[in-house]
């Protein structure tokens, strides 16, 4: 009989109240920190969050230990994590005294960096890590990983320099480490191949990936780097980060799910709720149509696809709105068709006159197109102003009756719904008075 292979889960460490903070003029108070990160865990199901860098403020450590507490109440403080650096312990003191158990070291994963930055040798540089890492053992720090900065130029033009990292770190006793893309610059290919050859090389470490969307690849460069065995990703929220900012949280897993057949423990229908969350808290707006999250990502504008969906569903696919807790939408328009026009009276539970219908849908629609040639905006309560008033009024429970349908003698004049309206209206009133 054939076997079949359950789908691998990857892990996901959401870096939104650290790295979402590198987005130009974001802060996030400590109570965003809180319901931020709550929801991530709690309610979205990240499986860790890493929720600020080491000796940025005293606030910042007071935001920390708030977290930390909540954190601990919850049995949760593991899942919490922060960045320290190669710093003989100064980090990991920092960290400890706001009562986090976790810390990730940035170590620099390119020659070029640590040359020129540091000022160090590579000797010297893994020198200053192995003082790190026994202080932070000392303080009885965990350490969940260590960044690679820079690791994608890192292992382009400087291979030898990597890999005698990689090599120190693991017979140190380190685990996971983070292969990070730190200025965005790699294509799906070249992630593929080059997290390939660290797997190879290294089977021993765990492999996490830290995408940046310099070229707007962060998520095919995610899925490639899970595709060559990382187990691992990085994300924010909206895709908040530095310049064109990180991986972005709902699109990798989506993308995982959909294409690659690999699970996270997310859940789905809390991604939306949670992007709005933090794009109040950042004061950044979700792009209208960004992928999954924006507000015109689930509608449809032109007539066409309004009538395949009503046939036969024809413009919808896998990726579906309710997957998101969102319901898709038709919009009103100049390029708007009767399929569209009779979804938004179905929703607004309007029915006209079977023998009438065709003939105000077409009237409907040459009003919705003048308008929209105008760039005037038309909303589905234009459509019940226009309507109601001549074929349906809601009465005292809330239920629909149709109107009485006009005469032959009565037809309305040359102000087409105007008309319409202004007859059934005094119909209307007329019949009120006699009730």
């Amino acid at each position: 009989m054939p076997t079949h292979r359950h789908p691998r889960t990857v892990q996901l460490l959401d870096t939104t109240l650290r790295d979402g903070e590198q987005t130009p003029d974001v802060a996030f108070s400590a109570e965003d920190k809180l319901q931020i990160a709550s929801h991530l865990l709690e309610r979205a199901g990240v499986d860790r969050v890493e929720v600020c860098s080491a000796l940025v403020s005293p606030g910042e450590q007071a935001t920390a230990a708030r977290l930390a507490r909540w954190a601990r109440e919850r049995g949760r403080l593991e899942q919490l994590e922060a960045l320290g650096y190669a710093d003989g312990g100064r980090s990991a003191e920092w960290l400890r005294a706001a009562g986090l158990l976790r810390m990730n070291l940035l170590v620099k994963g390119s020659e070029q960096h640590c040359r020129l930055q540091l000022r160090m040798t590579p000797e010297e540089h893994l020198s200053r890590i192995e003082v790190t890492l026994q202080a932070t053992a000392a303080l009885e720090l965990q350490l969940s990983g260590v960044y690679l900065e820079d690791w994608s130029r890192g292992c382009q033009e400087s291979p030898g320099y990597v890999a005698g990292l990689l090599g120190a770190l693991r017979d140190w006793g380190v685990k996971r480490v983070y292969l990070a893309d730190t200025l965005g610059v790699l294509e799906p290919g070249q992630v593929l191949r080059h997290v390939r050859q660290v797997r190879r090389a290294f089977p021993e470490l765990e492999l996490e990936f830290h995408a940046h969307d310099d070229y707007g690849l962060a998520t095919a460069n995610c899925l490639a780097a899970v595709r060559a065995g990382a187990s691992g990703l990085h994300t924010t929220v909206n895709g908040l980060g530095e310049r064109a900012g990180n991986a972005c949280l709902a699109q990798v897993v989506v993308a995982l799910r959909d294409h690659a057949r690999v699970h996270t423990r997310v859940d789905e229908a809390q991604l939306y709720e949670l992007s709005q969350r933090v794009a109040a808290a950042s004061g950044r707006a979700v792009a209208h149509n960004a992928p999954l999250l924006g507000a015109s990502v689930f509608t449809q504008t032109a007539g066409i696809h309004a009538d395949g969906d009503a046939k036969a569903a024809l413009y919808c696919s896998a990726l579906t709105p309710e997957r998101f807790s969102r319901r898709r939408e038709y919009a009103l328009g100049k390029l708007s068709g009767r399929a569209s026009l009779a979804h938004h009276l179905r929703e607004l539970g309007i029915t006209l006159a079977p023998k009438r219908e065709r003939e105000l849908l077409d009237q409907l629609l040459s009003r919705v197109v003048e308008l929209g040639d105008r760039k005037q905006r038309v909303s589905p309560a234009d459509l019940r102003r226009w309507l109601e008033p001549a074929h349906v009024t809601l009465d005292s429970s809330g239920r629909a009756w149709q109107g009485p349908e006009l005469g032959a003698d009565e037809e309305p004049d040359r102000d087409g719904l105007e008309g319409v309206a202004t007859v059934a209206r005094a119909r209307h009133q007329a019949r009120e008075g006699q009730g």
